[in-house]
């Protein structure tokens, strides 16, 4: 970890409050960096790769802040039975057709195997870097009542039994946007100790 006398900071574009605070957490205990909120819609084109989305996204808002680190990560859900659907459409499918209908679509299906997927593009001097996370788990039969976005409906395969809404504050260490940021972190700290 850096030298805390050499608190350096860092933004995180976002419109999604949630998302926020999951990262922010995980900053707090993993670095000196401090991360601040950017509140913004982010720019997204239509692409089935999440990285290329989030790179599109960076470049767009990364306009707003100059001359320093500056990161968006963009993330989806992968249902195997539905050839990787709702993927990079995942907020998109929310607003519309929400839990009720990905549960609808996956009724009597056996096989219910999914994986989350988050991505982070950071820019700092200049230079582009990619972080990924995957976890891998199953479709809950039913929504649990806690939790935001997808997370009433997914079962992760380290768990095997909760959803990441009933982990609660325990997703936060195993998510993919947790795997996801630590490989950023890991990265930002080792720049900061060059």
């Amino acid at each position: 970890m850096p030298d805390s006398t050499r608190t350096l900071k860092i933004f995180f574009a976002t419109n999604n409050i949630h998302k926020y605070n999951e990262v922010n957490a995980i900053f707090k205990q993993h670095t000196f960096f401090q991360l601040k909120f950017l509140k913004t819609p982010l720019v997204e084109i239509q692409s089935s790769n999440l990285e290329e989305i989030a790179i599109f996204s960076l470049k767009k808002c990364s306009r707003i802040i100059k001359n320093t680190p500056i990161f968006v990560e963009d993330s989806g859900l992968f249902i195997k039975h539905l050839n990787g659907f709702p993927g990079p459409y995942s907020a998109y499918i929310f607003k519309t057709i929400g839990l009720k209908g990905i549960i609808a679509l996956m009724k009597e299906i056996e096989d219910r195997e999914a994986y989350f997927q988050s991505s982070i593009a950071l820019k700092i001097e200049n230079k582009i870097n990619i972080f990924t996370g995957q976890v891998r788990g199953q479709i809950a039969q039913d929504i649990s009542d806690t939790g935001w976005g997808y997370d009433p409906i997914f079962i992760p395969e380290s768990d095997g039994i909760h959803t990441f809404g009933e982990l609660g504050i325990k997703k936060n260490f195993i998510s993919h946007r947790f795997l996801a940021t630590l490989k950023l972190i890991k990265f930002l700290n080792k720049y900061s100790a060059d």
